[in-house]
Formats: C-alpha cells, sequence, structure tokens
C-alpha cells in the first residue's frame, strides 16, 4: 500500500511536469507570434487583417499575464483548471469570428484544444461537458461572424465542423477512460513488483525507527538495527520469534491482526515488552505486502513511553489543580459566611440603638427640646452610616436586602429630622 502511495504521488507530479514544460513553450511561441504579427501590421495595410492582429494580439497578451502570474506564484494547478481552458476557448472563438466565421481556418484549433484538455487532465470527468462547451463556443463565434458581416449560404459547412468538434471530443473521451483503465491497472501490477529483497532490505537498513518484518504465521523473518537496540536482543536471537509474543495482549491482540488479515494495514497503540527493560508504549503501524505468493507484514513501531507518561503526569497534575480549586472554594465560602455572620451580630445592638433612638424622636418616652432632638438625629445619623459601612464590609453582593431597606425611617421622623 505505500508503495501504491509513492507512485500515484509520481504520477500526477509527472504530469504536471509536462504540463509547465509545455506552457511555458506555448508562451514562449506566443512572444515569438507576437514579432511576426508586428512584422505584418508593419508591412500590410489591410484593414481586415490589421483587425485580425489586433484581435489575436490583445487575446495574447492577456493569455501571456496570467502565465506570468501563475509562473511567479508557482500556482502550477491553474494550468488545469477551468481559468486556461476558457482562455485558450476565448481566444480561438474571437479568432473564429474576426477570420470568417464558418469558412475560418482556425476551426481546426478547437480540435487540438479538446485533444489538448484530456492531457492535461487524463483522469478528467467532464470530457462530454468540454465538449458541449467548445461546440457552444464554435457556434456562437460562427453567429457573431454572421451578425456582422452577415449571414453566409454555406449552411452544411458549420455543421459538419459541429459533428466534427463532437466526434472528436466523443473519440478523446473514449480514449482516456481507456487509458485510465490500463493506467490503473498497471498501478496494481506495480504495487505487486514492488516487493523485491533489495528494496524491503534497504528500507529497513536506512530507517531510523524500529521495523520488523513478519511472515503469515507471525515469525519474525527480518529486522533493523534500530529494533534491535530497541528490543535490546541481536538480530539472530530475534529471527525467528513469535511476534505477537512480544506484545501486551489486552484481548484484542487477535481480533486485531485478523483485521491486518483482512484489510492489509494495522494502526494501533500496543504495550511492547523488549528483553532487557521494562514495557513501552509504542504506536505499532502495519501494512502487508506479497513477496513470491507469500504474504508479509512489515511493522513499525513509534515510542511514545514518554509522551504517555507527560499525559500521566499533567492527568494527576490537574486533578490535584481542582482538588485545590474545591478546596480555595471551600475557604471562599467560610469566608463569606463568616462576613454574614459578623455582619448579623453587628446589625442586633445597632438595631435595638436606632429603634430606641426612633421612639424618642417621636416623643414616645416624653417631650424633646430642640438640642435633644438635634442630638439625636445626629446619632442617628450616625447608626445609618455604620450601617452602611457593615453593608459594605460583611454582605455579599447576593444578600437579599441592604440596610437602608430594612430599617428605613418612618415617615414622622423624616419630618421631625
Amino acid at each position: 500500500m505505500a508503495e501504491t502511495s509513492r507512485y500515484e504521488g509520481r504520477e500526477p507530479q509527472s504530469r504536471m511536469t509536462i504540463v509547465v514544460n509545455l506552457e511555458w513553450s506555448l508562451l514562449t511561441l506566443r512572444y515569438v507570434l507576437y514579432v511576426f504579427m508586428a512584422t505584418i501590421s508593419v508591412v500590410s495595410e489591410d484593414p481586415s487583417l490589421l483587425r485580425v492582429l489586433v484581435v489575436a494580439g490583445s487575446s495574447a497578451l492577456v493569455h501571456n499575464i496570467f502565465s506570468h502570474a501563475v509562473f511567479y506564484k508557482r500556482a502550477y494547478h491553474l494550468f488545469t483548471s477551468p481559468i486556461n481552458f476558457g482562455f485558450y476557448l476565448l481566444r480561438i472563438c474571437l479568432l473564429i469570428a474576426a477570420t470568417g466565421g464558418a469558412a475560418s481556418p482556425f476551426m481546426p484549433f478547437l480540435l487540438f484544444l479538446i485533444i489538448a484538455y484530456h492531457i492535461y487532465v487524463p483522469n478528467g470527468k467532464n470530457g462530454i461537458g468540454v465538449t458541449f462547451l467548445v461546440c457552444a463556443g464554435y457556434s456562437f463565434s460562427v453567429l457573431i461572424n454572421w451578425i456582422i458581416l452577415g449571414m453566409n449560404q454555406e449552411y452544411l459547412v458549420p455543421y459538419i465542423n459541429i459533428f466534427c468538434i463532437a466526434f472528436c471530443g466523443w473519440l478523446m473521451n473514449m480514449m482516456s477512460r481507456v487509458i485510465f483503465r490500463l493506467d490503473y491497472d498497471a498501478k496494481y501490477q506495480k504495487k505487486a513488483l514492488q516487493s523485491s529483497e533489495s528494496t524491503l532490505r534497504a528500507m529497513l537498513d536506512h530507517a531510523a525507527h524500529p521495523i520488523l518484518v513478519f511472515d503469515e504465521y507471525s515469525t519474525i523473518t527480518d529486522i533493523n538495527n534500530s529494533a534491535c537496540t530497541f528490543l535490546g536482543a541481536p538480530r539472530e536471537k530475534l529471527i525467528g520469534k513469535y511476534f505477537q509474543s512480544y506484545i501486551f495482549d489486552d484481548g484484542s491482540l487477535q481480533d486485531s491482526f485478523s483485521e491486518l488479515q483482512e484489510s492489509g494495514s494495522l494502526e494501533k497503540e500496543a504495550l511492547l515488552i523488549p528483553h532487557d527493560r521494562g514495557e513501552r508504549n509504542v504506536e505499532m503501524h502495519i501494512h502487508s505486502f506479497l513477496k513470491e505468493q507469500d504474504r508479509f507484514s512489515v511493522a513499525l513501531f513509534h515510542d511514545i513511553t514518554e509522551q504517555r507518561e507527560f499525559e500521566t503526569t499533567s492527568r494527576l497534575a490537574k486533578k490535584k489543580l481542582e482538588e485545590a480549586n474545591n478546596e480555595l472554594q471551600r475557604v471562599v465560602t467560610l469566608r463569606t459566611e463568616f462576613y454574614a455572620n459578623v455582619g448579623n451580630r453587628l446589625r442586633s445592638p445597632l438595631s435595638a440603638l436606632l429603634g430606641f433612638t426612633d421612639m424618642l424622636l417621636e416623643e414616645h418616652l416624653g417631650e424633646l427640646n430642640d438640642e435633644q432632638r438635634n442630638a439625636l438625629h445626629s446619632c442617628r445619623r450616625s447608626i445609618m452610616r455604620i450601617f452602611d459601612l457593615i453593608e459594605e464590609a460583611f454582605t455579599p453582593d447576593d444578600t437579599a436586602d441592604t440596610p437602608q431597606e430594612v430599617w428605613q425611617p418612618t415617615d414622622s421622623s423624616d419630618e421631625n429630622a
């Protein structure tokens, strides 16, 4: 499977190299045509020819600007995008409309455009849609030419050209499907040929991670130096051993290897038991391959013991932090309750003083002179300020009432004050 992935990665890259080289050649060719068209425009005085040169030159200039932007940004995927195809189609259609419509000598360029599309996008699924778009562009070009210069009596020529375009698109689409199928079969045949002894040996010797090979009976047949160091035993002692004996079985080991036999690959976190040291947590990646009609598997290990220890330490630290937060919350609750208790105990005597002062001000205990009344009002204001200070210092924000609401003076007291 790994070999197939590498193969699939090389094919689009080589095709993109061909596309980039072809676009660079076409860009250079357009600049050469600029010189040729400039020479003709100086020599010729035919207005119709000059009109064609202006159309061809301006459209090519816009296309060149696009190509330079793609090369500068290295966004080569835009060459296989609908934008680049649209530039080519628009330029050819403008040339056809400017050079006689149905009788234009540039009509074969549309066939080349369809062929180029299937070269650029060999596995594309829009071949029929592209063919229809080219036919529509050609028909529109002929229609524009008829509108400007008058309808041509040769009605059969546009239909023949449209038929040729449609046939070319259908033929290229069928060929593309056949080539894609052949390429698809070749890739899977190539996967079977990638399991030679020299390739496997080179992969094992140059790999930094522990890698070992075992057969369909889980017997170790080959191992690299990193795996020997990791397992703590020489190669001669490890070859021939039972691979699963080095893995801790948590009850799911047989199911995992059954999955390996069915799908050809396995990714699993396991506990490895080396010879000369303690248990090691590893990420295990296993892929199967064929060698002389026998199935073998390559196992690669990535040691994550330190990572798991770090996760365990972090989990314990988080638990302790939560416990500390809970204890802090409990302390805050106790402090709030203490403040509330102190506030209530301070309010009780002050409430009695405030009530007694109100009784005196209302002359329930006898008449008062002006000096006595002023003194009692001063005492009452002092008591109210003390209530405000108690509320500010000892009452939490979510208490029900404030002292002003509980000990609001009566109307008679306010009038006397």
